[in-house]
C-alpha cells in the first residue's frame, strides 16, 4: 500500500475515534449533571452559601466556560468535569 493511502486511513481512524469519545463524554455529561434549577443549585451549596453570590457564580462559570447554565451543578470540578485547565 501506498504510504499516503495509509496515512489516510490512519488519520481518518483517529478522526472517528476522537468522534466517538466526543459523544461519549457529552452522553456522561448529560447523564450525571441534569439540568437543575436555581432553586436546586443552591439547595445543593454549602449551608450558609449566599443565593445571590451562588447563583452569581453559577452564571459566570456557564458564561465563561461555555456550559449550559442548567447544568452547572456545585459539585463540579472545573478541570474533571468541565474540562477547563
Amino acid at each position: 500500500m501506498d504510504v499516503v493511502v495509509v496515512y489516510g486511513i490512519g488519520l481518518a481512524l483517529l478522526a472517528l475515534a476522537l468522534i466517538f469519545l466526543t459523544v461519549q463524554h457529552e452522553r456522561d455529561f448529560n447523564e450525571r449533571f441534569p439540568p437543575i434549577t436555581d432553586d436546586e443549585f443552591v439547595a445543593l451549596c454549602s449551608p450558609g452559601t449566599s443565593r445571590h453570590v451562588a447563583l452569581t457564580v453559577r452564571r459566570i462559570v456557564a458564561e465563561r466556560l461555555a456550559v449550559e447554565y442548567h447544568r452547572i451543578h456545585p459539585s463540579m470540578s472545573f478541570i474533571e468535569d468541565i474540562g477547563a485547565d
